[in-house]
């Protein structure tokens, strides 16, 4: 656009005569040009419900069908809307056990809202506060997973003890674990979230706090947050590919939980299932 209006000008026109003039209308139209792409730039990004979240949670109480037990699983979920100039949403969901497990959420679930007064380095604070929630008040013993998405465009995510983070991304199942020392980086799709099958024998990462921030990536489709119910009778690919096909999170989360208990796990069986398309 600039260069044909510098063309038109000069070769319209007394060359000596408008050279000046020339120079000031393509200056003018650079200024005006990067104006307008400094503006669009500073402009609110699309509202959090262009990015929608959609979210199915179902708890199976294996010891008592009709009141829930003291052992039963946590499973928490809470949206917040950050009154700011980018308007951000910030959603938080969480599965523990009845023990430490269910402290440590509460800890999150208690900072995390309160330190989030706008949105300056939101997801850099939900790492530090699930960071302090697992090690800092020395409750490694518990067993919870948790995951908090950020305008729908963000995660961080974390898990301790037999309870799992899985994401899948384009139909292949990634669960987030503690890095290996022996594990190269290229080996990690994000930092600690390892693809392939989990063996039936306990891996010894799983009692170390996994913990990561992460984009929201085209190819992410969803997430499972379990607790050990589900994990003892289905391997994370297994898991992804039961209910793949299902749009609605909350009938793919209870058919979930059923399958677990039709394979007859002997744990609490809870989920939630977080959609992204």
């Amino acid at each position: 656009m600039v260069g044909t209006a510098l063309s038109k000008c000069i070769t319209h026109g007394k060359y000596n005569t408008n050279r000046d003039s020339a120079i000031r209308m393509v200056t003018a139209a650079l200024r005006f040009e990067r104006l307008v792409d400094g503006d669009v730039s500073r402009r609110k990004k699309k509202p959090s419900w262009l990015n929608p979240v959609s979210h199915g949670c179902y708890t199976i109480d294996r010891l008592s069908y009709i009141h829930r037990s003291p052992s039963a699983d946590s499973v928490t979920v809470q949206r917040e809307q950050l009154q700011s100039e980018e308007d951000l949403e910030v959603w938080f969901f969480a599965v523990s056990d009845a023990g430490t497990g269910r402290e440590i959420i509460k800890y999150m679930q208690n900072h995390i809202f309160d330190k989030l007064h706008n949105e300056q380095g939101v997801l850099r604070k939900c790492k530090e506060i699930m960071r302090r929630a697992y090690v800092e008040e020395e409750r490694s013993s518990g067993s919870a997973a948790s995951v908090a998405v950020v305008d729908g465009e963000k995660l961080a995510m974390a898990s301790i003890g037999d309870h799992r983070v899985v994401v899948c991304r384009d139909g292949e199942a990634y669960q987030l674990r503690a890095k290996s020392s022996t594990r190269k980086w290229s080996d990690f799709v994000f930092p600690v979230c390892y693809q392939g099958e989990t063996d039936d024998e306990s891996d010894s990462r799983d009692l170390e706090l996994a913990l990561v921030t992460e984009k929201i990536s085209s190819d992410t489709e969803f997430i499972i947050i379990g607790s050990s119910g589900i994990w003892q009778v289905m391997k994370n690919q297994e898991a992804i590919n039961l209910i793949r096909h299902m749009e609605d999170p909350q009938e793919a989360a209870k058919c979930l939980a059923n399958e677990a208990l039709n394979r007859i796990s002997k744990s609490e069986i809870s989920c939630i299932v977080i959609r992204f398309t």
